[in-house]
Order: structure tokens, then C-alpha cells, then sequence
């Protein structure tokens, strides 16, 4: 009898090292407060009906956070392959039990984890650091170099490279020139949420879950006026950086940042990328998404399936329809049939049913 075969993609965490920080502070960079939900997903898929299955469990990008770890961290931009070692690390330790649930996710017959690059967790550009998170976790887990995972006619990819602002430079991941040791290249959305969005999130932790964004302007323009105003303030000058291309700016063309502008939304709009995926590769049948927060499912002519896993982060929707705190734990369910063809779907893990449980700050 034949295994079946599951492949389950998830994406967007974006773990920090953690809610607390070493002196007993709330580390405001932290996003994600559900260790315990994403754990008993993994420990369910690995029991039952699919203890027996071969089950490959893909992490599409964006789980390590190596943007935000450390609020007061000196020149964060500078990600040098020890900084990105430590980050990894720090990551890992906030978050224990849910590396011990991927390492025994890992240890079942026929199952393994793997892990792509996102541009949160744009470390993984250095070799070391993914060899490290490999080492750590154990045989079955890997950590794919490259930003696509293509298998069996399913592309997975985070979507980022999609994006002018958080596209990373593979063929030029580091810089030298005027640095002691070489850095990593981040594209110039990373440095605008290291250098701006960071700053903002000290006052307002949960800035960046709001959307859609222009109705937060206006309503803290009116309700959170001294804020706004500092915001707006720190954004004009960090803008003006950018286009008079001063220190870290340099290396960003203003042709490229009006591009940027140009191209700029939230969420973003992954769909038409996925078009375009599947016009230059005709023969695949699934197109497998992260980076847009936004959880879809959509059938495109011929039977091709695009899905994006959508994000375990609460966000905070401003619009009258949706208005207020909302948190779905999204995966994608990819099954093959007896003749070794993919068939997906948008699922929802809704978990163990509990009384109580504690709540995350935002």
C-alpha cells in the first residue's frame, strides 16, 4: 500500500526572542504570543493517520524574525554573519518548546521540516546560519537556499522577491566596501522597519498589525494627535534620507525607490504574481504563497490552485466590515492522489479546546 503523501505550509510568524526581555521588561518587538496553538499543530501531525504518512512540513519564510529581536540594539542594520548567528540564537532560546516540537516533528519516520527565506529572516542568507538551525533541530530539517521550493508541480515560494521594497539581492547578498567584516545586503524594506518602524513600535507596539494603514494615519491624527505628529515627523526625515540617499541610503538608486513608491501596498497584492508564475511555468498546478498576510485560495483557469498561507499574528483591522482584533491560524493542506498529482486547500487550525488561556500584548 502506497503512504500518503501531505505537505502542510505554513508561514509569518515572526518570532522574536521572545515577550520578556533579560531584565524582566516587555520586549516590544516581539510579535508572536502563540507558541502553545503552533505546537499542538505540529504534535498533531504527527500522530494518527499521519504518523504513518509521509508528511513534509514547509515554513514559507518569515518565521525568524532577525529584523526585530532586541529593542536599543546599536546600529541593527549592520548584520554581520555573527550578528545574524546571535539573532538566530536568541530567537531559538525565547521560544524553546516550539523548536522541541520541530525537532520531534522531525524525528518521525518520513516526516521533515523545511524552511525558506523570507525578508524577515533574511539571515539565513549567511551559510553558517542555516547550518546552525539545522544542527540544532536535527536530522529532517532543512533550510533551502534559495527563494523557491519547487517539487512535484508545487511552487512554494515566501513572495517577497515579488515586491520591489523587500526584494533581496541573491546575486549580491553582501556588502564589503566600508564595512570591517562583509553585511548583509537588506533590501530597503528591512531597513525601513529597522530604522523607522522599530523607533514607532517603542510608543505604539501594534502599529504595524493595523490595516488598512491610511485610515490609522487619519484616526490617530485625530485621536493620538502628538504621536502622529511624531511619526509623520521621523517618517519625513527618514524619506528625505532616502531621497537625498544619505548614510545607509547610498546604495539605493532614486529611480529604485520611486519604483518602490510606485509598487507599494498593503496587504500585498500576491495573486497577480502568482498569474505570472504560472504563465511562465505552464506545467505547474499550485503556486503556494506567504509575505501578503492576507489568507487566500483562488482557482485560476485550467485547474491551476493559488493559495497564501496568511499569518498566525493578530491584526487589527480599521474597516467597518471587519472592524477590531483578528487571529486565524491559516495553513495550507497539500495532498496527492494515487496518480502523484497535488491537491490543495486553505485550512484553519482551530486547536484544543481550553477555558482559558493568557493573551498577548500588542
Amino acid at each position: 500500500m502506497t503512504k500518503q503523501r501531505i505537505r502542510l505550509v505554513i508561514s509569518d510568524f515572526h518570532l522574536g526572542a521572545g515577550p520578556t526581555r533579560a531584565d524582566g521588561g516587555t520586549n516590544y518587538l516581539e510579535d508572536f504570543f502563540h507558541d502553545a496553538k503552533l505546537i499542538e499543530f505540529i504534535d498533531y501531525h504527527s500522530q494518527g493517520e499521519f504518523e504513518k504518512a509521509e508528511v513534509e512540513l514547509v515554513i514559507n519564510g518569515d518565521f525568524f524574525n532577525h529584523l526585530q529581536v532586541w529593542p536599543g540594539e546599536k546600529h541593527p542594520e549592520l548584520m554581520t554573519e555573527e550578528v545574524a548567528r546571535r539573532r538566530t540564537e536568541a530567537i531559538m532560546v525565547g521560544h524553546p518548546g516550539l523548536f522541541d516540537a520541530l525537532a520531534r516533528f522531525a524525528t518521525v519516520a518520513d516526516h521533515s521540516v523545511i524552511f525558506l527565506i523570507g525578508n524577515h529572516d533574511i539571515g539565513f542568507i549567511w551559510p553558517s546560519v542555516r547550518k546552525m538551525v539545522e544542527e540544532k533541530l536535527g536530522r529532517g530539517v532543512k533550510v533551502h537556499p534559495e527563494p523557491v521550493y519547487l517539487k512535484d508541480g508545487v511552487w512554494i515560494e515566501h513572495g517577497n522577491q515579488h515586491v520591489a521594497e523587500n526584494r533581496i539581492d541573491f546575486k549580491q547578498p553582501f556588502l564589503h566596501a566600508g564595512f570591517d567584516q562583509p553585511i548583509v545586503n537588506l533590501p530597503w524594506g528591512d531597513l525601513f522597519v529597522i530604522r523607522f518602524l522599530n523607533k514607532v513600535k517603542r510608543d505604539r507596539p501594534y502599529v504595524d498589525k493595523v490595516y488598512p494603514f491610511r485610515l490609522y494615519l487619519r484616526w490617530a491624527l485625530i485621536h493620538d494627535t502628538g504621536f502622529a505628529i511624531r511619526a509623520a515627523l521621523t517618517g519625513i526625515i527618514y524619506f528625505m534620507a532616502v531621497l537625498l540617499r544619505i548614510g545607509e541610503n547610498r546604495r539605493f538608486a532614486r529611480q529604485q525607490f520611486m519604483k518602490i513608491v510606485k509598487e507599494f501596498s498593503f496587504p500585498v497584492k500576491m495573486d497577480r504574481a502568482a498569474k505570472r508564475v504560472f504563465a511562465l511555468h505552464p506545467t505547474l498546478r499550485i503556486v503556494v504563497f506567504g509575505h501578503g498576510h492576507k489568507a487566500t485560495a483562488r482557482l485560476f483557469a485550467g485547474g491551476k490552485e493559488y493559495f497564501n498561507s496568511g499569518i498566525w499574528n493578530e491584526m487589527i483591522s480599521l474597516e467597518i466590515g471587519t472592524m477590531g482584533r483578528h487571529l486565524a491560524l491559516t495553513f495550507i493542506d497539500i495532498r496527492y492522489d494515487a496518480g502523484g498529482n497535488p491537491h490543495g486547500s486553505l485550512k484553519e487550525w482551530k486547536g484544543h479546546y481550553r477555558e482559558v488561556e493568557e493573551m498577548g500584548l500588542l
